[in-house]
């Protein structure tokens, strides 16, 4: 019917990284609440269509748009203070050292885990090979965190 949803992808992309949930379901909401409008004073037939059509695609942008979810990066390495130096330059994020020690080669080591989203997943790989090309690193897709992220 001609009506548009007036750049709400720009407000649920706001939202989307204020509340840490996925920008699908704020669009999905957002345009759900202008497109019910539209169907009380249009039509509703085409109102339902535009729903349906406009569910499928925020299905598709969740799919795509991945930036909440979160890994934990599990890095066990000798250089622990450089690499925490160089995370803390580049990301904002919390890190948790636990000592550690080699199985075979018995050297002392330490065990970095920083939770992440997927898009800094990029930053943190190059981080790790320009520090210590040596260190070893865990990528666990993680389910849910508590607390302040």
């Amino acid at each position: 019917m001609g009506a548009s949803t007036g750049g709400m992808d720009i407000v649920a992309m706001v939202l989307s990284r204020m509340k840490d949930r996925p920008v699908g379901a704020y669009l999905f909401l957002l345009n759900g609440l202008i497109i019910v409008t539209a169907g009380f004073l249009y039509d509703w037939e085409q109102a339902l269509y535009t729903l349906v059509a406009l569910y499928v695609s925020t299905r598709v942008i969740d799919a795509i748009h991945t930036r909440h979810e979160k890994l934990t990066a599990m890095i066990i390495t000798k250089k622990s203070q450089e690499l925490t130096d160089a995370i803390h330059g580049k990301l904002v994020r919390g890190i948790t050292t636990v000592p550690a020690k080699g199985g075979f080669t018995k050297e002392a080591k330490e065990m970095m885990i920083v939770v992440i989203t997927r898009y800094e997943l990029y930053d943190l790989e190059h981080i790790i090979k320009d520090v210590d090309p040596q260190a070893f690193t865990n990528i666990v897709e993680t389910a849910g965190i508590f607390g302040i992220f």
